[in-house]
């Protein structure tokens, strides 16, 4: 049997919850009819779709931090525990490249132009995660001292968030190339620019390294309910400074890179870190189907993107082929059954994996073969 190692349920719950969403956001984006979009009641449901991503972010700097100083001494020494920890955040941003891959062949990369190429260097969460885990990584050699590691972390955070409205949409191609570039601003279309993306990871490490400090003075329910209060009160400050007659700023993108709305989405995910707290001390959850999303959570990520746009039908999606034209109820059945597949194979993996690590690496290593023959080997 493999070692099981120690999981904090709420975190797995909240990146669960967060990926399970997530589908329902790429099944309806990918094959809704337009017009229904329009609705009153899509923007509300569009509002709830836009937590998702900073509750997966948030979750990613809360899981770290929590690691982190748990095998701080390993990082500060770079034994293989760091390394391994390394590569493991490697992995995700390898992911997150694969996914854009604009055509899955090899020989057909090869003829492609330029322009074409613009599609893989668009950063999405698994980018905008590991670079942001990375330079967490970095600061940790650089600072060593957990006090001065904790408050980089938090100028960091004030410079992305603050600095956001400033950079979202600026044309940097002139400093940088276009594949560096993507990863500081939406001007070539990418989803989740550092700008103010890496904030909600960086502030998911800020509460759980105030977790850290907390937890062995402080009663558990204590600290969250200090973190509910807190994000209850960024919420009401945050539209407080809304309405007030001052302009910081020039014009830009309030729903991308205001800092306001991304205080307002903030304080909404610590209330949800709280609330699935108590959830799971008030009911004694253990592992459930969305705590083993959660656990499996690159699993679900990625396979349901694949499932929607990957390119396994003559070099075109189900995106593509089905194209924006189901009503909302068969938008919602794709998403329910989506959703099972999900789950199902979130499931069977976390399963193998607890059962052993051995088989489980086996298998993946076989399918990593398979899918990369495939690759290299067809036409263009």
């Amino acid at each position: 049997m493999a070692e099981q190692k120690q999981r904090y349920v709420y975190i797995d719950l909240l990146r669960g919850w967060a990926v399970l969403v997530m589908i329902e956001v790429h099944v309806f984006n990918a094959f809704l009819i337009p017009g229904f979009r329009e609705e009153a009641w899509f923007k509300i449901l569009n509002f709830i779709n836009g937590l998702v991503a900073p509750s997966f972010l948030f979750a990613s700097g809360y899981s770290f931090v929590i690691v982190a100083q748990r095998k701080w001494n390993d990082y500060l020494n770079r034994s293989p525990v760091f390394w391994k920890q390394v590569g493991r955040i490697l992995q995700i941003l390898a992911v997150g490249y694969a996914l854009h891959l604009p055509f899955f062949s090899f020989n057909k990369l090869m003829q492609i132009s330029w322009e074409e190429w613009g599609v893989f260097w668009k950063i999405d969460v698994l980018h905008t995660i590991a670079v942001s885990l990375l330079t967490m990584v970095a600061l940790v050699l650089l600072f060593r001292e957990q006090k001065r590691y904790f408050y980089s972390v938090v100028l960091l955070g004030v410079v992305m968030i603050f600095g956001s409205p400033l950079m979202h949409d600026r044309n940097i191609d002139h400093i940088f190339p276009e594949p560096i570039a993507n990863y500081f601003t939406a001007a070539h279309r990418s989803q989740f620019p550092l700008f103010p993306w890496m904030g909600f990871v960086l502030c998911g490490g800020i509460a759980a390294q105030l977790w850290v400090w907390w937890k062995d003075t402080i009663d558990q329910r204590k600290i969250f309910v200090r973190f509910l209060f807190a994000g209850a009160a960024i919420i009401l400050l945050s539209l407080a400074a809304d309405v007030l007659p001052l302009t910081i700023y020039g014009e830009h993108n309030y729903w991308r890179s205001n800092p306001g709305f991304f205080f307002i989405r903030l304080g909404i995910v610590m209330i949800l870190l709280s609330l699935l707290w108590y959830w799971e001390q008030r009911y004694r959850s253990g592992k459930s189907v969305v705590s083993i999303v959660g656990a499996e959570s690159l699993v679900a990520y990625a396979g349901h993107l694949l499932v929607i746009y990957g390119q396994f039908f003559n070099n075109h999606s189900l995106a593509f082929i089905v194209g924006k034209t189901k009503t909302v109820p068969e938008v919602a059945g794709m998403t329910i059954g989506l959703i099972s597949v999900t789950v199902l194979a979130s499931y069977v993996w976390h399963r193998i994996k607890n059962w052993s690590m051995f088989y489980a690496r086996v298998l993946m290593y076989s399918i990593l073969i398979v899918v990369l023959f495939i690759f290299l080997t067809k036409p263009a």
